[in-house]
């Protein structure tokens, strides 16, 4: 189960993924033809509503047992519980951009997303065009509207850009095709430098990636994210 745990590691290109790391080559070709349905309705407005960081809520203690059920077909029994903590740590790191590809080249085994909101922001809003930002207290931090851009990328992500110049770090927005519909969940990552979006392990926000679940999430969504997730990625550590 070591070499199986170290594998996990290796996975972490597609921890996030939408469709995982098993059957790579025709997963691609899946995301890319997902994306250009995508686009042809354009992303942004079909995902409508308040989302909240997916991570801490994944990691509450009440869904615990989700992810003992989830993993114990994959890794065993013994081994769910060190598995599901794994699975989440490689998600809740804290460096992200020169900071984290600094450690990470010194300690590969170490490396890890940060996959929380940037920029104050603790609940966003999307309305059509629209995205909005609100912090803890509920205040806005910021809200703009958005345009598609024609923009090709290794991760397959959307690109929208904000129709005000003085966005800074809220002026460019790249979507992975998730929806709450198909896989439960959102992920994105934003910047004020539209270069700074077309890698996850370069650039100022390197090693981070937004995850985000509807604010009004029930159990049921709980439990397929969680074993969307688990299965994705123990199974192509197998």
């Amino acid at each position: 189960m070591k070499k199986k745990f170290a594998a996990f590691i290796l996975c972490v290109l597609c921890l996030l993924s939408a469709v995982g790391c098993a059957q790579k080559a025709s997963d691609t070709a899946d995301v890319s033809a997902q994306t250009t349905e995508t686009l042809e309705t354009d992303y942004l407005t079909s995902i409508s509503g308040t989302y909240v960081e997916l991570f801490p809520e994944m990691s509450k203690s009440e869904y615990r047992n989700i992810w003992i059920d989830a993993a114990t077909p994959l890794v065993g029994a013994e081994n769910a519980e060190t598995a599901t903590d794994m699975l989440l740590g490689m998600c809740m790191a804290e460096p992200y951009g020169p900071e984290a590809a600094e450690k990470y080249a010194a300690d590969p085994d170490s490396m890890a997303f940060n996959c929380y909101f940037l920029g104050g922001v603790d609940k966003f809003v999307m309305d059509g065009h629209t995205i909005s930002g609100l912090d803890a207290q509920g205040q806005e931090v910021f809200s703009r509207t958005y345009k598609l851009l024609d923009e090709e990328n290794e991760n397959g992500f959307i690109f929208y850009q904000s129709e005000d110049e003085n966005s800074g770090q809220f002026t460019y927005f790249a979507f992975s095709p998730d929806t709450m519909e198909t896989t439960y969940h959102l992920e994105f990552r934003y910047a004020e430098d539209l270069s700074d979006l077309q890698s996850w392990f370069e650039g100022n926000y390197a090693y981070w990636n937004a995850a985000a679940i509807a604010e009004d999430y029930d159990q049921a969504t709980m439990k397929n994210v969680i074993e969307l997730f688990t299965t994705e990625n123990l199974s192509a550590a197998e």
